[in-house]
């Protein structure tokens, strides 16, 4: 036999994980815009000669920071949803990366 024989089906699954991590990036997309951005931080602020601590949310909107003051139960409440939001973040990142190897292996067209 002369010449290299290509394998179809190693093709054909390299497009099958690609189309599902497709899926996968596109449900984590959709589950972030549901999850609230910016991560936990205390304020200190100096009133009447007094200084109040208090939990807020850090987030960018645009070039600037804000911040967004809480109540503690609040802050306590919205923990699991931001730790959630980082997982998924980090999910993203691989599954993304994941895709961009699968289309430099596979050919074009």
């Amino acid at each position: 036999m002369s010449g290299k024989v290509k394998d179809e089906s190693v093709f054909r699954m390299l497009q099958s994980e690609r189309d599902r991590c497709a899926l996968v990036i596109e449900k984590i997309n959709s589950e972030l815009d549901k999850l609230p951005r910016g991560s936990l931080g205390q304020r200190k602020v100096k009133s009447h000669g007094r200084e109040y601590i208090y939990p807020c949310l850090r987030y960018r909107d645009g070039a600037g920071v804000k911040f967004k003051h809480l109540a503690p139960e609040k802050a306590e409440e919205l923990k699991p949803a931001l730790e959630r939001r980082k997982k998924l973040q980090a999910d993203l990142k691989a599954n993304k990366k994941r895709v961009v190897t699968l289309n430099a292996i596979l050919p074009k067209g």
